[in-house]
């Protein structure tokens, strides 16, 4: 390959590669911090396991590309998440997928985590960018980079979470191009300022955010215009900004071509109160999101590095200060206006959600944009705390201590890697055995799955063949399986029946039996589990007095409540359940709320923890491990709820032979046992009983 010949400056030669060495070296620190952060990326990428919203986003690729193919019918008929969700990002990984060739499920979600990883690091560099147009300092730029790569959480949903990171960089671009746009003031810099947010907006609602602001901005400019000329070419700006975002929007969403107006109101009223009802477990009390008014602000608050919310914090009073000190002229000030868009960014939509009793739900991860504006606000406090010391040794003190931050913000991502997920800062109790995970959900998408099962694969306790598994939910097993390298995965895959290994992951880890534990901050996460050898739960329940009679027979053990229901059909155990609640010992000094209730469930399929011994249905619940002051199991007869059970009661209460009263009548009834019970609601029914231990 020949070099082009040299290009002459001022009578000067400079070669192709010098100039591109001299355009480089201001950000050689920068490029040298990505390149770092890449090579890290590439060796963790397998640490991580695959969400359960893998399938949406799979079905709204698939989806939109039919739709796009001609077959319209099946995408208006398929479910809400695939017409009103944008597909942008689904859709490149689905693009690069096809056109790379990529085949087989472990290869599919590592080359997702690889484009996700890398998205998120594009953003990292758009915040260095940006700052450093802002500072016009390279190392204030490096900071910005840090700072937004180097959050645990943002850093470990960057391999898995292809909607929230998505989000997230499609914000900082956004920003980026705002103030490139106002900084240049052509038509065309608003043009493409007008396609980034509105791809921001295709991919969350929120990116309405800056629908709003930018208007906003470009008012002000109106207002101080010292010129007709000037009032024009604002006013271009604002058209070709509004009409760049709202036809990239329409686009980019194929469920808006129809009926965009009516369609666009269904989109908004869906998406900014979502209608998924989480119940929450937050500051050790249950209940939706909703009814904790304080819920997003504290959950920023305590799981983001305590550095960055100290300069943040400082970097948002600051440019308040002095717009309250100099409205006018802080209006007037291209920099300062910036620092209030930023500001804005972030805390108008954290009000938006405590005055409206906005539906969120997983801690903050549908509010992660706010991180962009966020640690930009971060350098600005870092910059401003600096430049009020007059000494050189303090302002490279106040440096020092910034970069002391990052350096222990990194080691604690190291010593909880590769479960960053689950990251608290030190506002919440952390040391006490089991008390966080009392307070707060955890590894609520269950990525310590890929941890249990890559050991479960090593493990001698473990025998293919013999011994099977049985996770906490069927698709995350399946997620977990594909996502393990290839004889990881062929040792997992030659289990079929359920024995005796039981994973627990999430709130539902309690058990004193356990194998193994994935634990963070000395919380149990998830449990490995060694089902009791029922054969012997049953043995010892003979002839014994139960210690409580509800629905079943109530047997209290040393480690585990036993539940034995005679007479008993095999196939009844795989359709029934039980919930157990369990009430902390040492609630703390939380305020009572107004329905939040103070305890966590867990619930337990008869059919993890059951057998069927000689006409009994046999199961035995695990206590939790930390310290309760009672609890209570409610059993809930599922069976009953499937309208072939009603026929089958219905049939049986009119032909069939009553065996015997209990908690219900037992019908045999086509060779079937049929369990009746008058005057209830099958949907609604619950036998609750009280142990204390």
């Amino acid at each position: 390959m020949t070099l082009p010949p040299p290009r002459k400056i001022h009578g000067a030669e400079f070669p192709l590669r010098s100039r591109v060495g001299r355009a480089l070296a201001p950000h050689r620190g920068a490029l040298l911090a990505l390149a770092l952060f890449l090579i890290a990326g590439l060796i963790v990428i397998d640490d991580y396991d695959v969400t359960g919203d893998k399938i949406g986003n799979a079905q709204r690729a698939t989806g939109v590309w039919a739709f796009l193919a001609g077959n319209e019918e099946s995408f208006f008929n398929a479910p809400f998440f695939v017409r009103i969700y944008g597909p942008s990002f689904d859709m490149a990984l689905l693009f690069a997928e096809r056109s790379l060739g990529i085949e087989g499920a472990r290869s599919v979600y590592l080359s997702q985590h690889l484009l996700i990883h890398l998205s998120f690091l594009t953003g990292g560099l758009f915040a260095y960018f940006l700052a450093r147009r802002l500072s016009g300092n390279s190392l204030a730029g490096l900071f910005a980079m840090l700072i937004f790569l180097l959050h645990p959480r943002l850093y470990a949903h960057s391999f898995f979470n292809g909607k929230d990171i998505a989000f997230l960089v499609a914000f900082i671009v956004a920003l980026y191009l705002a103030h490139r746009a106002f900084k240049r003031g052509t038509v065309a810099a608003f043009v493409l300022l007008g396609v980034g947010v509105g791809i921001a907006v295709n991919l969350r609602i929120m990116g309405a955010v800056l629908l709003a602001a930018i208007p906003a901005l470009l008012a002000l400019g109106l207002a101080f215009a010292r010129s007709w000329a000037e009032r024009k070419r604002t006013l271009l700006a604002a058209g070709a900004f509004a009409l760049a975002s709202i036809l990239t929007v329409y686009a980019l969403l194929p469920y808006l071509w129809a009926d965009p107006l009516g369609r666009g109101a269904e989109l908004w009223t869906t998406l900014s109160n979502h209608p998924r009802e989480s119940y929450e477990l937050f500051r050790g009390l249950r209940g939706p999101s909703a009814d904790f008014p304080e819920y997003l602000p504290v959950w920023f608050l305590i799981t983001s590095p305590p550095f960055a919310l100290l300069l943040g914090l400082i970097g948002g009073a600051l440019i308040l200060l002095h717009a309250i000190k100099a409205p006018r002229g802080a209006l007037r000030s291209a920099r300062l206006r910036f620092g209030l868009l930023l500001t804005g960014c972030f805390a108008l939509p954290i009000l938006a959600v405590m005055l409206l009793n906005a539906n969120i739900y997983d801690a903050w991860r549908h509010m992660y944009f706010l991180w962009a504006p966020f640690a930009l606000l971060a350098v600005w406090g870092l910059r401003g705390l600096a430049a009020t010391l007059r000494s050189r040794r303090l302002r490279a003190a106040v440096y020092g201590a910034a970069g002391a931050g990052l350096a222990a913000t990194l080691a604690s991502m190291a010593l909880i890697h590769p479960n960053q997920h689950s990251y608290f800062n030190f506002s919440v109790d952390r040391v006490s055995p089991e008390r966080l995970r009392s307070q707060y959900r955890m590894d609520y998408w269950h990525h310590s799955m890929r941890q249990a099962f890559a050991w479960l694969a090593d493990s001698a306790d473990f025998v293919p063949g013999q011994d099977a598994v049985i996770a906490g939910s069927t698709w995350e097993a399946d997620f977990t399986e594909s996502i393990l390298p290839g004889a990881a995965r062929a040792r997992i895959a030659e289990t079929t029946k359920v024995t005796r290994v039981l994973v627990s992951p999430g709130p539902w880890a309690w058990s004193a039996r356990s194998l193994r534990r994935v634990r963070i901050y000395n919380n149990t996460m998830l449990t490995i589990e060694r089902k009791d050898d029922l054969q012997a739960v049953y043995d010892a329940t003979r002839g014994r007095e139960p210690d409580a009679v509800a629905a079943f027979d109530v047997h209290q053990l040393d480690d585990a409540v036993a539940l034995v229901l005679e007479p008993c059909a095999p196939a009844f155990i795989e359709q029934m359940g039980a919930t157990l609640r369990a009430t902390p010992f040492d609630p703390g000094d939380l305020p009572p709320r107004r329905e939040g209730r103070r305890d966590e469930p867990r619930g337990f399929g008869l059919a993890e923890y059951g057998a069927f011994f000689d006409g009994k249905c046999v199961a035995s619940l695990p206590l939790p491990d930390y310290p309760i002051a009672e609890f209570r199991i409610v059993w809930r007869p599922e069976l009953l709820a499937r309208p072939a059970a009603r026929e089958a009661m219905r049939r049986a209460k009119a032909n069939g032979r009553l065996l015997t009263r209990s908690a219900y009548d037992v019908h045999l009834a086509d060779g079937e046992l049929v369990y009746v019970r008058e005057q209830c609601d099958p949907l609604e029914t619950e036998h609750p009983f009280r142990v204390s231990v």
